[in-house]
């Protein structure tokens, strides 16, 4: 995958977690409070999936499979 396939992951993270935060912050929603904190979570979990997957690409993070002999 390339960097703007991460970037674009982290962005739609970014988002939802933006649409979960200005649901929670209006004063009158119509959807459930479960709805919210899916939005909320979910957006970052995704936002830090791509975060970690960007940083694994870029080799900041050691991969799992290499074996040292």
């Amino acid at each position: 995958m390339n960097r703007v396939l991460w970037g674009w992951i982290i962005a739609v993270g970014l988002l939802l977690a933006r649409i979960g935060y200005a649901a929670l912050d209006s004063g009158e929603t119509s959807s459930p409070e479960i709805t919210v904190m899916l939005l909320l979570t979910g957006g970052l979990l995704i936002g830090l999936f791509g975060i970690t997957g960007l940083l694994g690409m870029l080799g900041w993070v050691p991969r799992l499979a290499e074996k040292h002999d």
